[in-house]
């Protein structure tokens, strides 16, 4: 049985093999499940109507409606709220900006792989997370992170690397103006020089933190650490 905490999806596109494809595709993705398949925009905007889909997966090339407008239309107070990525082959810059003005979160360009969309939704499910466990920002990074997380792969995390350890982390060093040894990070947060010295390290293999020598009076350099 799925789960009621799914993401919900509706699939419009007018080609009735992309959006068997497509309900595959999504269906394989953990915590996503199609509730419905519109092959024109009327027909979509009476599936978001009935549906309430949390995410809708819209093609631009539709029979009776532009997909522009349909978007447009999804955004009236009398259909129920849902995100929307576009998915399309139409690759002109004007066409993107459109969507993106009439409320895209994001753009895929046809033919889609299996694991772009797969790490698209991923990263759509983790933003929803987020925006869901945060009832108020108190900083401007925080509100960051959030854009990150959609529009960047998220990277393999070990086993060993606790999300929450690692978030911590960022957040010691984007309270401080210089950089920090691995020492005076294990102090503000309450962990071991050890582990504070592996998450750093896998934060600057993400590109997240750079790291840089500062020699002493003995020749040995320590390493400094910053966020980027």
């Amino acid at each position: 049985m799925p789960q009621s905490r799914d993401i919900t999806v509706l699939i419009v596109d007018d080609d009735p093999v992309v959006t068997a494809a497509l309900q595959a595709q999504v269906n394989r993705v953990l915590g996503f499940r199609v509730v419905g398949i519109a092959h024109s925009g009327h027909a979509a905007l009476a599936a978001a109507a009935r549906f309430a889909p949390r995410l809708i997966l819209l093609d631009l090339h539709l029979p009776d409606l532009p997909g522009l407008e349909v978007a447009h239309r999804l955004r009236r107070p009398e259909q129920p709220p849902a995100d929307v990525i576009v998915i399309s082959g139409r690759k002109e810059s004007a066409t993107v900006r459109a969507a993106i003005q009439r409320g895209a979160l994001y753009y895929l360009v046809k033919p889609t792989r299996t694991g772009t969309l797969e790490q698209t939704l991923l990263r759509y499910a983790a933003t929803a997370e987020q925006l869901e466990a945060s009832g108020r920002f108190a900083e401007q990074q925080e509100i960051d992170r959030i854009f990150r997380s959609l529009h960047t792969d998220q990277p393999f995390r070990p086993k060993s690397i606790s999300a929450a350890t690692e978030q911590a982390v960022l957040d010691a060093l984007a309270e401080v103006a210089e950089d920090v040894s691995a020492h005076e990070l294990a102090a503000s947060i309450g962990v071991s020089r050890a582990t504070a010295r592996r998450y750093l390290e896998h934060l600057v293999d993400r590109g997240l933190v750079e790291t840089r020598p500062r020699y002493g009076p003995t020749g040995r350099p320590q390493h400094r650490y910053r966020a980027r």
